[in-house]
């Protein structure tokens, strides 16, 4: 069992593969309300931005998009009919909103690039670790 100092504690940054980093950065501050905020590194391929739980999301330029092998973040909302529909009403596609065994609700979407991202509600089960 790993010492407390050195156990995981939160999510710092996820990073996804985009083609065209401006069109990326528009749309998941237009589409999805995440802010840019100063990058710490000296890249000019990538934009850092931030939620307001402090976790960031890095996108990366990359002629290769979308990140391979497929995966997804999943980010929480209050309201997860009213998130689906923002979206929907944006021309975007969704799956239907799934319920899990612990009565989290969720469903799938797709950035520019084919990177596949969820909106959940928060679990159900809560923190078990």
């Amino acid at each position: 069992m790993l010492e407390d100092h050195i156990r995981l504690k939160a999510i710092n940054h996820i990073t996804y593969n985009v083609k065209d980093k401006d069109a990326a950065l528009r749309w998941y501050e237009d589409v999805l309300g995440i802010k840019q905020i100063p990058k710490m590194v000296d890249s000019d391929n990538l934009y850092w931005l931030q939620l307001p739980s402090g976790a960031m999301v890095h996108l990366i330029e990359n002629p290769e998009a979308p990140s391979a092998p497929s995966h997804h973040t999943a980010f929480e909302v209050d309201d997860i009919e009213a998130a689906r529909e923002a979206l929907k009403g944006r021309g975007i596609e969704t799956t239907e909103i799934q319920t899990r065994h612990d009565g989290q609700r969720a469903f799938y979407f797709h950035d520019l690039d084919g990177n596949r991202l969820e909106i959940c509600t928060k679990s159900g089960f809560g923190v078990l670790v």
